[in-house]
């Protein structure tokens, strides 16, 4: 854009006087300033000048200003009056949102491969987004989108309007929703959600062979572009949450209801316990015992195990009747039983 700062005079060059002289004609002297001078005994005023300066406008359109001169002649006849126009063109609205987006991790609970640098599930994640007005026209209704729930297993908390850096913009919110509603050049404004870390998370990523929590967040705010109509501007950023690594675990545990001098045709309870101890669910559990006595071998149904809920409703069994369990999430735990009858071979091989 070409900007002009200067302004002239049309009829009057800025470097001379007007000097009345007989008659009534008007002579242009040169002089480097106006002054007030006397011919013929009469006394001509100081010309006046008057200059209306445009004020500032929008960005798209220009700085319009006129100046005036007036003078008189002498015996105040003759008026004489001239003027011109400056338009100074404004540059073109270059709207930018500068976004950045930072995760902070609060405490959370051991990993289970004992790392301290990867997230582990039930961690809460802070997500503290920062949208800067780097351009040079005020944007409004500031917003922000985050396509976190696409790669998340559970949901984003509320985007929860914060604190504005004021660098002179002269921004203004009225608070009553999450929008900021003018945001001016160089002001800056924040927003947080927070995100607790699932056991679905774990296990999707690292299937999917990333093992990040990945997502972007969008910022759009409306302007006023350089034709004058209505506009849209977008600014982005992504952050990415290092998982820990899938770390599959079961334990089990047996125990006879007695283990001393058993007698034939004694029955004889076992007690299966199954733990989850990794950190992701564990699908279609089932057992088999391979038990040295001579009779018929006791046969452990997972599919009608007591579950012990450590993890909130995350285990599941829907299918029954196939002798297994459907879904053990991380730290539930599995209770079954089966029996068994001395026989006389088992008494008589000891």
């Amino acid at each position: 854009m070409n900007n002009r700062a200067t302004s002239h005079c049309a009829g009057l060059p800025a470097s001379k006087t007007a000097t009345a002289i007989s008659g009534g004609e008007t002579r242009m002297k040169p002089k480097s300033t106006f002054r007030k001078i006397t011919i013929n005994r009469l006394a001509v005023p100081l010309i006046a000048l008057g200059m209306a300066t445009g004020s500032v406008m929008p960005a798209w359109a220009t700085i319009d200003n006129t100046v005036t001169v007036t003078g008189s002649s002498p015996g105040n006849t003759d008026d004489v009056t001239a003027s011109d126009t400056e338009n100074v063109d404004v540059q073109d609205a270059a709207p930018v949102l500068t976004v950045t987006k930072v995760a902070t991790f609060g405490a959370g609970p051991a990993t289970a491969d004992g790392t301290t640098d990867n997230v582990a599930a039930g961690t809460v994640i802070t997500y503290t987004y920062t949208v800067t007005n780097s351009g040079n026209v005020g944007v409004t209704n500031v917003s922000l989108s985050d396509d976190h729930n696409t790669d998340a297993d559970g949901s984003l908390g509320t985007i929860t309007l914060g604190a504005l850096t004021d660098n002179g913009g002269g921004s203004s919110d009225d608070a009553a929703d999450n929008d900021y509603d003018y945001l001016g050049p160089g002001d800056m404004v924040t927003w947080t959600a927070t995100y607790t870390v699932t056991v679905g998370d774990i296990a999707a990523q690292s299937a999917d062979a990333d093992g990040n929590l990945d997502n972007t967040v969008t910022a759009s705010a409306g302007y006023t572009n350089s034709s004058g109509s209505p506009a849209t501007v977008t600014g982005t950023a992504s952050e990415e949450v290092d998982l820990e690594d899938a770390n599959p675990s079961l334990q089990v545990a047996k125990a006879a209801d007695d283990t001393t001098d058993v007698t034939v045709g004694q029955l004889i309870t076992y007690t299966y316990t199954v733990t989850n101890n990794g950190n992701v669910p564990i699908n279609n559990i089932s057992l088999s015992d391979a038990h040295g006595g001579t009779g018929t071998a006791p046969s452990p149904d997972a599919d009608g195990a007591t579950l012990t809920d450590n993890s909130g409703g995350q285990s599941t069994n829907s299918t029954t009747g196939d002798g297994k369990w459907d879904v053990l999430a991380p730290g539930d735990v599995l209770t079954m039983t089966a029996t068994y009858t001395v026989t006389q071979a088992d008494v008589d091989a000891q």
